[in-house]
């Protein structure tokens, strides 16, 4: 548990307000005496109050900085994923372009295939004609 320090404001009003209630010794029952234990008891109110809201900003001074930090790490994260993607895009790009590439050779070869099948079957039919020339001969 972190130790507390009083702040210089609150010690300030502690200590005006013990002077002030020593210096006026054992309370009289006067309204005086009354407004005057109300002020003292005004002071050591604020003093309490003092330290509170210093303790508090000193928390919130934490937070903020570790919410800080969690938005830069957030940020690193983020950067690393945006290169993450980048480079899958690049990739995918580049299988875009090989699978254009090969879709083109696909193309080329299968009419490359059709251009030989015909002539396969351009050869088929002359040897044919041929063979049945010599059969009529």
């Amino acid at each position: 548990m972190p130790t507390t320090k009083t702040s210089l404001f609150a010690s300030l009003l502690r200590t005006v307000a013990d002077w002030a209630s020593s210096r006026h010794g054992p309370p009289k029952q006067s309204a005086r005496t009354e407004r005057r234990r109300r002020a003292r008891q005004r002071l050591k109110d604020r003093a309490v109050l003092a330290d509170f809201f210093r303790d508090r900003c000193q928390d919130l001074g934490a937070q903020v900085d570790a919410l800080r930090q969690m938005v830069d790490g957030l940020n690193m994260d983020r950067e690393r994923l945006q290169q993450q993607i980048q480079i899958h895009h690049e990739c995918m790009e580049d299988l875009g372009r090989r699978n254009a590439y090969l879709l083109d050779q696909c193309a080329t070869s299968q009419h490359e295939a059709e251009h030989w099948k015909r002539f396969a079957e351009g050869e088929r039919a002359q040897e044919a004609e041929i063979a049945r020339k010599f059969q009529l001969n």
